[in-house]
Protein backbone atom coordinates (compact mmCIF):
# COMPACT_ATOMS: atom_id res chain seq x y z
CA UNK A 1 0.00 0.00 0.00
CA UNK A 2 1.40 3.52 -0.83
CA UNK A 3 -0.12 6.68 0.51
CA UNK A 4 1.20 9.96 -0.66
CA UNK A 5 0.59 12.63 2.54
CA UNK A 6 0.19 11.46 5.99
CA UNK A 7 -0.20 14.42 8.34
CA UNK A 8 -0.74 13.12 11.89
CA UNK A 9 -0.86 9.94 10.78
CA UNK A 10 -5.04 9.30 11.02
CA UNK A 11 -5.50 7.49 7.48
CA UNK A 12 -2.42 5.34 7.98
CA UNK A 13 -4.24 3.63 10.78
CA UNK A 14 -7.07 2.97 9.29
CA UNK A 15 -5.05 1.28 6.23
CA UNK A 16 -2.44 -0.50 8.90
CA UNK A 17 -5.47 -1.48 11.11
CA UNK A 18 -7.35 -3.38 8.12
CA UNK A 19 -3.38 -4.85 7.23
CA UNK A 20 -3.14 -6.21 10.77
CA UNK A 21 -6.66 -8.15 10.67
CA UNK A 22 -5.22 -9.68 7.34
CA UNK A 23 -1.90 -10.12 9.39
CA UNK A 24 -0.06 -9.38 6.00
CA UNK A 25 1.13 -6.03 4.48
CA UNK A 26 2.81 -2.77 4.46
CA UNK A 27 2.33 0.93 4.27
CA UNK A 28 4.68 2.88 2.84
CA UNK A 29 3.43 6.43 3.78
CA UNK A 30 5.69 9.55 2.92
CA UNK A 31 5.45 13.06 3.84
CA UNK A 32 7.29 16.26 4.59
CA UNK A 33 9.51 15.75 7.29
CA UNK A 34 7.47 18.63 8.61
CA UNK A 35 4.95 16.32 9.60
CA UNK A 36 6.80 15.02 12.65
CA UNK A 37 6.32 18.70 14.58
CA UNK A 38 2.45 17.44 15.15
CA UNK A 39 1.16 16.33 17.86
CA UNK A 40 0.00 13.60 17.68
CA UNK A 41 2.62 12.44 14.67
CA UNK A 42 2.58 9.22 12.52
CA UNK A 43 5.21 7.33 14.80
CA UNK A 44 3.42 8.02 18.10
CA UNK A 45 0.28 7.23 16.84
CA UNK A 46 1.13 4.13 15.08
CA UNK A 47 2.91 2.96 18.80
CA UNK A 48 -0.06 3.99 20.54
CA UNK A 49 -2.24 1.62 18.25
CA UNK A 50 0.46 -1.17 18.06
CA UNK A 51 0.41 -0.92 14.45
CA UNK A 52 4.19 0.05 13.79
CA UNK A 53 5.30 -3.39 12.47
CA UNK A 54 2.43 -2.65 9.18
CA UNK A 55 3.98 1.13 8.58
CA UNK A 56 6.73 2.72 7.13
CA UNK A 57 6.61 6.60 6.99
CA UNK A 58 9.50 7.84 4.68
CA UNK A 59 10.31 11.36 5.23
CA UNK A 60 11.18 14.19 2.48
CA UNK A 61 12.31 17.73 2.50
CA UNK A 62 10.22 18.83 -0.10
CA UNK A 63 8.04 16.51 -2.26
CA UNK A 64 7.38 12.90 -2.48
CA UNK A 65 7.81 13.18 -6.38
CA UNK A 66 11.54 12.84 -5.46
CA UNK A 67 10.99 9.87 -3.35
CA UNK A 68 8.91 8.04 -6.05
CA UNK A 69 11.38 8.74 -8.56
CA UNK A 70 13.99 6.98 -6.22
CA UNK A 71 11.38 4.32 -6.69
CA UNK A 72 11.10 3.83 -10.12
CA UNK A 73 15.15 4.13 -9.94
CA UNK A 74 14.70 0.59 -7.79
CA UNK A 75 12.58 -0.91 -10.45
CA UNK A 76 14.55 -0.01 -12.93
CA UNK A 77 17.69 -0.91 -11.14
CA UNK A 78 16.60 -4.46 -10.17
CA UNK A 79 14.22 -5.25 -13.01
CA UNK A 80 10.94 -5.80 -10.62
CA UNK A 81 7.36 -5.37 -12.08
CA UNK A 82 5.28 -2.74 -10.17
CA UNK A 83 4.97 -3.15 -6.19
CA UNK A 84 2.08 -1.59 -4.58
CA UNK A 85 -1.71 -2.71 -4.59
CA UNK A 86 -3.60 0.53 -3.69
CA UNK A 87 -2.62 4.27 -3.64
CA UNK A 88 -4.24 7.17 -1.54
CA UNK A 89 -3.56 10.33 -2.22
CA UNK A 90 -4.15 12.98 0.26
CA UNK A 91 -0.60 15.34 -0.04
CA UNK A 92 -0.29 18.52 -1.80
CA UNK A 93 -3.64 19.02 -3.30
CA UNK A 94 -1.98 20.41 -5.98
CA UNK A 95 -1.89 20.16 -10.51
CA UNK A 96 1.86 20.88 -10.33
CA UNK A 97 2.98 18.40 -7.71
CA UNK A 98 0.05 15.63 -7.58
CA UNK A 99 -0.56 15.68 -11.48
CA UNK A 100 2.86 14.33 -11.91
CA UNK A 101 2.34 12.07 -8.82
CA UNK A 102 -0.08 10.09 -10.62
CA UNK A 103 1.72 9.36 -13.46
CA UNK A 104 4.49 8.54 -11.07
CA UNK A 105 2.28 6.28 -9.17
CA UNK A 106 1.00 4.54 -12.28
CA UNK A 107 4.20 3.24 -13.23
CA UNK A 108 4.32 1.13 -9.32
CA UNK A 109 1.05 0.39 -9.26
CA UNK A 110 -0.02 -3.16 -9.97
CA UNK A 111 -3.07 -3.69 -12.59
CA UNK A 112 -6.38 -4.66 -11.65
CA UNK A 113 -6.03 -2.33 -8.08
CA UNK A 114 -7.63 0.86 -7.40
CA UNK A 115 -6.00 4.67 -6.14
CA UNK A 116 -8.15 6.93 -4.19
CA UNK A 117 -8.18 10.37 -4.03
CA UNK A 118 -8.68 12.92 -0.73
CA UNK A 119 -10.24 16.25 -1.09
CA UNK A 120 -11.37 16.39 -4.69
CA UNK A 121 -13.01 19.52 -4.08
CA UNK A 122 -10.66 21.43 -1.80
CA UNK A 123 -9.17 24.68 -2.84
CA UNK A 124 -6.34 26.94 -1.77
CA UNK A 125 -8.48 29.67 -0.83
CA UNK A 126 -10.10 27.25 1.68
CA UNK A 127 -6.62 26.39 3.44
CA UNK A 128 -6.83 28.25 7.22
CA UNK A 129 -3.13 28.12 6.84
CA UNK A 130 -3.42 30.73 3.89
CA UNK A 131 -2.58 34.06 5.02
CA UNK A 132 -3.66 37.08 3.32
CA UNK A 133 0.34 37.91 2.26
CA UNK A 134 0.40 34.31 0.65
CA UNK A 135 -2.70 34.82 -0.91
CA UNK A 136 -1.62 37.36 -2.73
CA UNK A 137 1.28 35.11 -4.26
CA UNK A 138 -1.30 32.98 -5.78
CA UNK A 139 -3.45 34.18 -8.80
CA UNK A 140 -6.92 33.73 -8.22
CA UNK A 141 -8.24 31.42 -10.24
CA UNK A 142 -5.72 28.78 -8.78
CA UNK A 143 -6.31 30.06 -5.64
CA UNK A 144 -10.26 29.14 -6.35
CA UNK A 145 -9.93 25.96 -8.10
CA UNK A 146 -10.54 22.62 -7.05
CA UNK A 147 -7.14 21.12 -8.49
CA UNK A 148 -7.59 17.26 -7.54
CA UNK A 149 -10.76 17.04 -8.88
CA UNK A 150 -8.45 18.97 -12.38
CA UNK A 151 -6.31 15.86 -11.86
CA UNK A 152 -9.29 13.27 -11.36
CA UNK A 153 -11.12 14.70 -14.35
CA UNK A 154 -8.50 16.00 -17.12
CA UNK A 155 -5.73 13.31 -16.10
CA UNK A 156 -6.38 10.41 -14.42
CA UNK A 157 -10.46 10.00 -16.54
CA UNK A 158 -8.52 10.30 -19.87
CA UNK A 159 -5.75 7.45 -18.96
CA UNK A 160 -6.38 4.58 -21.33
CA UNK A 161 -5.05 2.22 -18.49
CA UNK A 162 -8.18 3.45 -15.97
CA UNK A 163 -11.78 2.63 -16.67
CA UNK A 164 -13.68 3.05 -13.50
CA UNK A 165 -14.60 5.52 -11.68
CA UNK A 166 -16.82 6.26 -8.63
CA UNK A 167 -17.25 9.53 -6.65
CA UNK A 168 -18.20 9.44 -2.93
CA UNK A 169 -18.48 12.55 -1.69
CA UNK A 170 -15.08 14.54 -1.29
CA UNK A 171 -13.51 10.51 -2.20
CA UNK A 172 -12.56 9.76 -6.30
CA UNK A 173 -11.50 6.65 -6.67
CA UNK A 174 -10.07 4.96 -10.49
CA UNK A 175 -9.67 1.51 -10.88
CA UNK A 176 -6.37 0.33 -13.00
CA UNK A 177 -7.37 -2.47 -15.27
CA UNK A 178 -9.29 -3.20 -18.43
CA UNK A 179 -13.05 -5.04 -18.47
CA UNK A 180 -11.29 -8.58 -18.57
CA UNK A 181 -9.29 -7.80 -15.57
CA UNK A 182 -12.05 -7.68 -12.65
CA UNK A 183 -10.88 -9.73 -9.92
CA UNK A 184 -10.66 -6.92 -7.21
CA UNK A 185 -13.00 -3.82 -9.20
CA UNK A 186 -15.40 -4.66 -6.88
CA UNK A 187 -13.73 -4.50 -3.76
CA UNK A 188 -14.43 -0.52 -3.09
CA UNK A 189 -17.94 -1.88 -3.42
CA UNK A 190 -17.52 -4.41 -0.70
CA UNK A 191 -15.55 -2.88 1.72
CA UNK A 192 -15.97 0.84 1.32
CA UNK A 193 -19.36 0.66 2.96
CA UNK A 194 -21.05 3.80 3.91
CA UNK A 195 -20.06 3.96 7.64
CA UNK A 196 -16.75 3.69 7.08
CA UNK A 197 -16.46 6.21 4.85
CA UNK A 198 -18.63 8.91 6.85
CA UNK A 199 -16.04 7.36 9.44
CA UNK A 200 -12.82 8.22 7.94
CA UNK A 201 -13.96 11.27 6.71
CA UNK A 202 -14.63 12.59 10.32
CA UNK A 203 -11.85 11.42 11.42
CA UNK A 204 -9.86 13.51 8.92
CA UNK A 205 -11.90 16.37 9.45
CA UNK A 206 -10.83 16.30 13.22
CA UNK A 207 -7.43 16.30 11.85
CA UNK A 208 -7.15 18.93 9.39
CA UNK A 209 -9.09 21.06 12.71
CA UNK A 210 -5.84 20.56 14.84
CA UNK A 211 -2.83 22.73 14.49
CA UNK A 212 -0.03 21.78 12.58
Amino acid sequence: MLELGFAHGTSTAYIAAALQERDEGLVVAIDRRQALERRPNIFELTRHLGLERYVRPILVERSYNWELMHLLEQKQEEGSGPSFDFCFFDGAHSWETDGLAFFLVDKVLRPDRWILFDDLYWTQEQSPALSAEKAQMIPEDERRTAQVAKIFDLLVREHPAYNDFRLMGNYGWAYKGSNEERLHAADVDEAVEPSILHALTFARARERAQPA
